[in-house]
């Protein structure tokens, strides 16, 4: 039985890779997948991994798109790591409106975590959200958030 999706026509990340929106939040272009900066910056320098081809979840991507997502994934932990020397790093990814997935298209987040960055144990804090500490427009470009963008862009790799 396949997994109910949010509904959201056009995809958000297809937009994306077809250069329509959010370029300014570019990270990494690879070859079967791009990084971004999360517009919901819960801890700054959060950043989302996706395919460049629409693979809803994680159960359509290829072996290779899979593998592409990781390496991405270890190349930004990497930058992370060395822009923010965080106290730790989560990875988390939702299938299905059950486990709470906003975008219809397969994504990974790579988080820096801090010890008193107020998350809590998980990803993210509904607290934060309700108390207005998080604003929830992922489209609200900022100077914080560009030059956030432009500490971790990485060059383009093939």
């Amino acid at each position: 039985m396949p997994l109910r999706l949010p509904d959201l026509t056009p995809c958000y990340f297809c937009e994306i890779v077809a250069g329509r929106i959010h370029q300014w939040g570019v990270i990494e272009q690879a070859a079967l997948t791009l990084a971004i900066l999360n517009g919901r910056q819960y801890e700054i320098g959060q950043c989302i991994v996706f395919p460049r081809r629409h693979a809803p979840t994680l159960l359509d991507l290829t072996g290779e798109e899979a593998e592409a997502v990781i390496a991405a994934a270890q190349r930004l932990s990497h930058m992370i790591m060395r822009a923010f020397d965080p106290d730790g790093l989560l990875l988390y990814q939702s299938n299905g409106l059950g486990s709470g997935q906003e975008v219809p298209h397969f994504h990974l987040h790579v988080v820096p975590r801090r010890t008193n960055g107020g998350w809590g144990g998980g990803p993210p804090l509904l607290a934060e959200v309700e108390r207005g500490a998080v604003s929830l427009d992922h489209t609200e470009v900022t100077e914080e958030k560009l030059a956030t963008a432009a500490t971790l862009r990485l060059p383009p790799t093939p």
